[in-house]
């Protein structure tokens, strides 16, 4: 009989077999049997690469059993010493794996010590060999990061194979990176948290789930019914890739992973994640200007393809407009040479604009109108059409396994031969682990500050078009090295700079993602109307601001009370003034006149999701809705939108322990007024019902 080793507290239960398998998980509070066939489990894999295969796996299936650590309460260690594939011999790697029980969940830590002459690129661990659905979950759902929203994707009864099917056996889904730290599987009524609890971003961590064996029905995605098709198991892997690329003699230790189970829909989920983070979190300083209820304007003024649609002196009737129409600060897009997305990593003034000094005299004139200008800024890139890309900046570039820097597709602006993509401007990314080219950078990054700009908005900084790992041995790091590691080393060197020519300048950037937002005060990004907010559930306080470029965009406008965004006001495509759509102004105006005035409920208050909101309307699927919590009081406010065109919906709402009626109050009706928990909110339009 096969011996078992057990972790158990009164939420979770994990057991594990003498060969390191994890055999059976169990969600104890409600019966979830997420784990349960001892025949699929699985305990770790690992790619070491030979000369001649590169598809050399190493299955912790086809070992001997790992050594098991010294007992302790709550913890598991296993070792395996000398490790075989199907193409080596036995080979002088000792992979050890520690599991510790913690109140919420299970901490998985992994250690590679690498003796053979060969490099481990990856290793497989934690590993689930059949998630199964709790009893009647249909549908049941992969949820996470991504620009600033969570993203759901169906893994039953539908999966979506989206890799290539020439390059796998079985439908395969990929989350993770930065941008996803964790992932969620799940259903409203519970599900599982699994997360990368490293601050670093050392190495790349990837969520894979593979679903066998294969789909029912190709052209609809199906799952197979029951648990065979064609007496093969059904079952789904949930499998977490880390890349350390442990050379030979190297010893590595993994990102550590934690996996817990939780009731409830996905705010529950992400509440695992939440409590770690509360662990390292520190909020970035910021000037005193943004902390407020404000909007922007996003105002570009050139792309690659020559527009050279306002001069630098006449930036200050922009300006000026802002100031009538209540607007705080300008993203002013296109200032440098070239305009937008042409000749970076330079941010110099492009002449053909006017002169710098032209540029600094505007900034200053609007800056007196009491509107504050942020230069865009972009750093992950070289425009592969500068002329001196390969004399000067090529040396600086991530470079792939083969010696190759990888390439960006570009984007296209306006002409027709742009549009049709047969003269976009190719963008190569950089590696942000060269100090040299962090040094280049912080040059280019203080001429924004000499034009006596009030910030820079980091356009592109939560990604790198694909590259992960720089393997240049010339740039002075590990080889390879995750270039995402080197995110936060530049946004320490840019405030080093800005620490000595101008202190309160404010750091923004695009859709930042969470271990960003140590670096970044604020992040810009656009939202649609699936959109679900996570990382303002995650950080119910960072500067987070929203584009709005309709006519009459009352919904988007509604979701940023929601959601607690600032509104950036984006005409045309953010090529116009706010007079040019003064519908969607006047009533930004509006929605930001009420929140300042209820900043109290709306604004200094802690954004809570759903939390603790019992609510019923028969358009539920039209409405978006939150709560926000005073602080000091507890009071709390339900901001709710109404996104249908046009039926009008009739909510009834209840707090959790509510002990009096309800009031309520509205972009039109600013003032409060008693409503007990009932209101129809019409078409494309909000209300706030809070505690009196």
């Amino acid at each position: 009989m096969m011996k078992e080793f057990i972790l158990r507290n009164q939420r979770l239960e994990a057991a594990f077999d003498e060969y390191g398998r994890l055999v059976r998980l169990k969600n104890r509070k409600t019966g979830w049997k997420i784990q349960e066939r001892e025949a699929l489990a699985l305990s770790f894999a690992m790619q070491v690469p030979l000369e001649g295969r590169r598809n050399n796996t190493v299955y912790g299936s086809e070992q001997q059993p790992p050594e098991l650590g010294q007992p302790a309460d709550n913890v598991l260690q296993f070792t395996w010493k000398g490790l075989k594939s199907a193409y080596t011999g036995l080979l002088d790697i000792i992979f050890t794996a520690r599991v510790t029980l913690h109140m919420r969940g299970l901490l998985f830590e992994s250690r590679v010590e690498n003796r053979s002459p060969y490099t481990v690129e990856s290793v497989e661990y934690p590993c689930l060999g059949a998630v199964e659905r709790p009893e009647g979950a249909q549908p049941f759902y992969r949820m996470n990061g991504a620009y600033c929203r969570l993203m759901k994707t169906e893994l039953a009864p539908h999966f979506a194979n989206q890799m290539g099917y020439w390059g796998v056996d079985y439908p395969t889904q990929l989350a993770g990176g930065p941008e996803s730290p964790f992932v969620l599987v799940g259903n409203e009524e519970q599900g599982l948290y699994v997360g990368n609890h490293d601050t670093t971003c050392k190495e790349l961590v990837q969520f894979c789930f593979v679903m066998k064996p294969g789909q029912e029905d190709s052209l609809r995605f199906t799952v197979p019914a029951g648990r065979e098709a064609d007496g093969k198991p059904v079952h789904m892997e949930l499998k977490v890739f880390h890349f350390p690329y442990a050379a030979p003699g190297e010893t590595v230790e993994a990102s550590p992973v934690f996996a817990g189970a939780y009731e409830g829909n996905w705010e529950r989920g992400a509440d695992l994640y939440k409590s770690w983070r509360s662990t390292w979190f520190k909020r970035p300083p910021a000037p005193s200007w943004i902390k407020p209820v404000h909007a922007w304007l996003q105002l570009h003024i050139n792309s690659p393809e020559d527009e050279l649609r306002c001069r630098y002196q006449d930036l200050v009737r922009y300006g000026r407009s802002c100031a009538q129409n209540g607007i705080r600060a300008i993203q002013l897009v296109g200032w440098n040479t070239g305009g937008q997305d042409r000749a970076y990593p330079l941010h110099d003034t492009d002449g053909r604009l006017g002169t710098a000094g032209e540029l600094r005299q505007a900034i200053a004139e609007i800056q007196q109108m009491g509107v504050k200008v942020v230069l865009f800024n972009k750093y992950t890139w070289a425009d592969r059409s500068l002329p001196q890309f390969r004399t000067r900046f090529l040396q600086y570039a991530a470079k792939d396994p083969y010696g190759d820097y990888r390439v960006h597709p570009g984007y296209q602006y306006q002409t027709p031969a742009q549009l049709s993509d047969i003269n976009t401007r190719r963008l190569v990314p950089m590696c942000m682990n060269s100090a040299q080219w962090r040094d280049f950078c912080c040059g280019e990054f203080e001429k924004s500050i000499d034009l006596g700009a009030d910030g820079i908005l980091y356009d592109e900084c939560q990604h790198h078009g694909g590259a992960f790992y720089c393997f240049d041995p010339s740039h002075g790091h590990h080889v390879p090295a995750n270039i995402y590691a080197g995110d936060h080393l530049l946004a320490q060197d840019f405030r080093a700079v800005a620490e000595k020519k101008k202190p309160d300048f404010l750091f923004a950037g695009e859709a930042c993602y969470d271990l960003e937002l140590r670096d970044y005060a604020l992040a810009y990004f656009r939202i649609t109307p699936d959109h679900i907010p996570l990382q303002r559930y995650l950080d119910p306080y960072a500067g987070l601001m929203a584009a709005v470029t309709g006519f009459n965009d009352r919904d988007a406008i509604n979701l940023c009370l929601v959601y607690r965004y600032i509104i950036s006001y984006e005409p045309y495509m953010f090529k116009g003034s706010p007079e040019d759509f003064p519908r969607t102004v006047a009533y930004g105006r509006m929605v930001d006149a009420l929140r300042t005035r209820y900043s109290n409920l709306l604004w200094d208050a802690e954004f809570t999701g759903t939390k603790g909101l019992l609510l019923e309307s028969a358009q539920k699927e039209s409405l978006h809705y939150s709560v926000f919590i005073e602080p000091g009081t507890g009071r709390r406010a339900a901001a709710i939108a109404n996104t249908d065109a046009e039926r009008p919906a009739e909510v009834k709402v209840r707090f959790e322990l509510q002990t009096s009626n309800l009031w309520f109050f509205s972009p039109e009706e600013p003032d409060g007024k008693v409503c007990g928990g009932s209101r129809v909110i019409p078409p494309r339009s909000l209300a706030v019902l809070y505690e009196k």
